[in-house]
């Protein structure tokens, strides 16, 4: 689902209005048209209901005021509370302040705090703000601060123009305060502060309002954000002469004394994901217990050293996997002096590998060992762990996580998927940011099955990035799903693998 920025916004509008000669008054007037209907289809009958509107100086503020026109068309009881003076205002906004004027509308101009009709406002079912529009980056102070306090404290349902006022539409930055809205009616596009958090917890229901963009500016849009829903993906069933041999041989390489479970875990997402064949590389000593807990993996079994891979063992495993499709490092591996040369090693081999945990904290040793990768190479770090390959500390990489995911996937030429409650993935071009999932996954070993999980979907022949989105959503359709049976708090990551086959056939389903 493509998202816009407010420059991208902008500049779409701008040829909207210059290339296509669409009058900037006719995506205002769409724009306020296609709110008032989901305003309708959420009250049905809004005669006599009653209504504040808090508008102000920009476009933003002339869609609330052409809002206020047709619910009051509508028999709605409406004040427009004006927070600017008409005399600045701009051309669009002029004219709905005009008309709401010829129709005598109540206006209320707003210079200080004592100037809203508390009564009314007291007793208003529906709030519509306008007060600030996407291009707003300023913390908000003053007048416009108390005034969304009282927004907030309201019980009315309260109906965000656009974007929540107070949230930065680019970085879904929460700009001092914000209006914690019902519903968001956005234009055109989805903007990625509506699905990054913390944005995202005040927008509420989000619904996207055609205001007739042309079609073809919006095809040809390459936009820098997109968000990950359902309808992106389309998993087709299976050939009926097809056999394991189809579907990719998986190595997964990891494990150490005490963390067969990650290996386990890593294994049998892969293999509910669709894996041909899987292979678990894992020291001595932990062979047992993995052979025991996953019966349809195969595994391949190395000398140890006190729990962990023996350096002596390194040749026999780059000889092991060297043939298999993808390779799947790191979970449960541990951090042990030579890891970093059998990290070499394995990048070596010139196949596509997903890199996690363990992975990654030896990783960050000599990060740039992956320009040393000629295949796809796939990174799905937590933000400590995405800390240590940056080298700087976790407050910063959430402070900067966008540049930051974009800058260093493009930086060594990988796929970079920083999982948190909104996960990222980036190639280094476009960044891609999930909207499936629940506080059930925070818990350990989600992120092993996640790492099975795309790795299988690699295997499978499909593209590095696709694969990784895929298995990104599909990972949080399945703890979503798993929801009918468990709670967020009760959520274990077997049972996210148990769902996978549900969370398939909803995409299937869908693409039906």
């Amino acid at each position: 689902m493509k998202l816009s920025t407010s420059f991208e916004m902008k500049e779409l509008d701008s040829r909207s209005i210059n290339e296509f000669k669409i009058p900037d008054i006719v995506l205002m007037e769409n724009a306020s048209r296609g709110t008032f209907e989901l305003i309708k289809k959420q009250f049905g009958n809004i005669e006599g209901v009653r209504v504040s509107v808090f508008a102000g100086l920009g476009n933003n503020g002339g869609d609330a005021m052409a809002i206020a026109r047709h619910l009051y068309n509508a028999g709605a009881n409406v004040l427009v509370n004006l927070v600017a003076n008409p005399d600045n205002l701009n051309p669009s906004p002029k004219i709905n302040y005009d008309i709401l004027c010829s129709m005598n509308v109540p206006i209320n101009i707003i210079n200080h705090i004592d100037d809203i009709n508390e009564v009314f406002l007291a007793h208003s079912q529906i709030i519509i703000d306008g007060l600030f529009g996407i291009g707003l980056s300023r913390k908000i102070e003053g007048l416009f601060y108390e005034i969304i306090e009282k927004i907030n404290k309201s019980n009315a349902f309260i109906v965000s123009v656009d974007i929540p006022s107070g949230i930065n539409a680019d970085t879904a930055e929460c700009l001092g305060i914000a209006v914690k809205a019902d519903l968001t009616a956005t234009f055109a596009l989805a903007k990625p502060g509506q699905f990054l958090y913390p944005g995202r917890l005040y927008c509420g229901q989000l619904e996207v309002v055609d205001i007739s963009t042309p079609k073809q500016l919006l095809d040809d849009f390459k936009p820098t954000f997109n968000a990950l829903v359902k309808d992106d993906f389309v998993i087709e069933d299976r050939p009926k002469n097809s056999h394991k041999g189809n579907f990719g041989h998986i190595a997964i390489v990891g494990g150490s004394i005490g963390k067969s479970g990650a290996v386990i875990l890593a294994a049998n997402a892969a293999l509910r994901s669709g894996a041909g064949l899987v292979s678990a590389v894992v020291p001595n000593c932990i062979n047992t217990a993995f052979e025991s807990s996953c019966i349809e993996a195969m595994s391949y079994p190395v000398k140890d050293n006190n729990g962990f891979f023996s350096k002596e063992s390194f040749d026999d495993i780059v000889c092991f996997v060297k043939d298999k499709d993808v390779i799947c490092f790191g979970m449960g591996l541990g951090v042990f002096d030579d890891g970093l040369d059998l990290l070499e090693s394995l990048l070596e081999l010139k196949k596509p590998m997903v890199i996690d945990a363990d992975g990654l904290n030896v990783l960050s040793k000599d990060v740039g060992l992956l320009q040393k990768a000629c295949a796809p190479v796939i990174l799905t770090p937590h933000p400590k762990e995405f800390s240590r390959l940056v080298g700087k500390t976790t407050s910063e990489v959430l402070k900067n996580r966008l540049n930051l995911v974009k800058e260093f996937a493009k930086k060594y030429n990988v796929i970079l998927i920083l999982k948190m409650a909104d996960t990222l993935i980036s190639d280094g071009e476009s960044i891609f940011i999930n909207t499936s999932g629940n506080p059930g996954l925070s818990t350990g070993g989600s992120g092993d099955v996640l790492s099975g999980i795309i790795a299988s979907l690699v295997a499978q022949n499909n593209d590095a990035l696709y694969a990784s989105c895929l298995g990104v959503y599909l990972h949080g359709l399945s703890a979503d799903l798993a929801l009918s049976d468990y709670s967020e708090a009760s959520l274990l990551p077997t049972d996210v693998i148990n769902y996978l086959t549900k969370a398939i056939e909803a995409i299937k389903t869908k693409a039906q």
